[in-house]
């Protein structure tokens, strides 16, 4: 293995949609020092001007009538027109009992499909290029009940010991990308996900116990990578690195996945490019856009409640058989 790790008119009126409706809501001069989006766009902005403040980051989680208008520098009465008119699209909401406004589960719902189909698409770009790059097998992989399921894939030079892995599953607790994809849960959360499946196929030193499962994902989350060795079969060597959405939150994880006698020699090169190719993927989904750069994929982003001990009446969990070969 030769890793080259980067370091780098008609008749009858029509049905006004809420576009029209937003059309017809009449504007007044943004305040000073704030962008003038009437010039460009008119009330098409302004609507955009209301939702940026309503899902401000660290902002309140909903705004009144008044204060909107205050903040944005606008009439009342248009901004209150405004706000029906994106209520009734599902764009806001109005918090029942009161006269507040809060961002709507349309955009929730919007939002969370663009992640989605944004992930998929540079996952596949991502583990072409590393691929190629370490000269071992790239998966991305997210959270499908007690299990990692693999998204996209990639092995150098088309091997066909890639193929065929795209909506396999493997268990949380003893792969490396499995792993990561709690380090978001405290011990709780862990034993709701885990307890029901158990801890799955292991392999000679993967955890037996929820108890030695939350201490793996403990370390392993405050340095902000995993790795398995040993953990699915005996000689596989797998390390993982999470992937980030732009609001910190864990959506995926990216992982290298080998032979130990092929990826041990290389090992820091390797757990540095997996750093790096999961930082550039979350970058990609807008992970530390309004905080700096990601690094590792760990700036800007979420670090989770620290699991603390497994709570009484959680029992041990069992180990079956070990899983194929080849999970990372």
């Amino acid at each position: 293995m030769s890793p080259r790790a980067r370091t780098g008119g008609p008749d009858a009126p029509t049905p006004r949609s809420p576009a029209t409706s937003l059309a017809a809501t009449a504007g007044s001069a943004a305040p000073h020092g704030r962008r003038n989006r009437d010039e460009a766009g008119g009330p098409v902005h302004r609507a955009l001007d209301v939702l940026d403040l309503l899902g401000a980051p660290g902002g309140p989680s909903s705004l009144g009538v008044v204060e909107i208008a205050r903040q944005l520098g606008r009439d009342k009465s248009q901004v209150s027109r405004l706000l029906k008119v994106l209520a009734d699209a599902g764009y806001v909401d109005r918090e029942p009992g009161s006269l507040r406004y809060r961002i709507g589960t349309r955009l929730f719902a919007i939002g969370a499909t663009a992640v989605d189909r944004r992930l998929r698409d540079e996952a596949d770009a991502a583990v072409a290029r590393e691929a190629a790059l370490l000269g071992e097998r790239i998966d991305v992989g997210i959270r499908s009940g007690g299990s990692v399921m693999t998204i996209s894939t990639a092995a150098p030079d088309s091997e066909l010991r890639a193929s065929g892995w795209v909506g396999r599953t493997a268990p949380l607790s003893c792969t490396a990308t499995g792993r990561v994809l709690l380090f978001d849960l405290d011990t709780a959360a862990i034993a709701r996900v885990i307890v029901p499946e158990g801890l799955g196929p292991a392999g000679p030193a993967a955890p037996r116990s929820l108890d030695e499962l939350v201490s793996r994902v403990v370390e392993e989350r405050r340095r902000g990578w995993s790795t398995a060795r040993n953990e699915t079969d005996r000689g596989l060597l797998a390390v993982g690195a999470p992937v980030r959405d732009s609001g910190g939150t864990v959506v995926a994880a990216l992982g290298v996945s080998g032979p130990e006698s092929r990826v041990d020699p290389v090992f820091d090169e390797v757990r540095a490019a997996v750093l790096r190719a999961a930082a550039d993927l979350s970058r990609a989904l807008g992970a530390g856009a309004g905080s700096g750069a990601v690094s590792g994929g760990l700036a800007g982003a979420r670090a989770g409640p620290p699991p603390t001990p497994a709570t009484d009446g959680v029992s041990p969990l069992s180990t079956p058989p070990a899983p194929e070969r080849g999970a990372s």
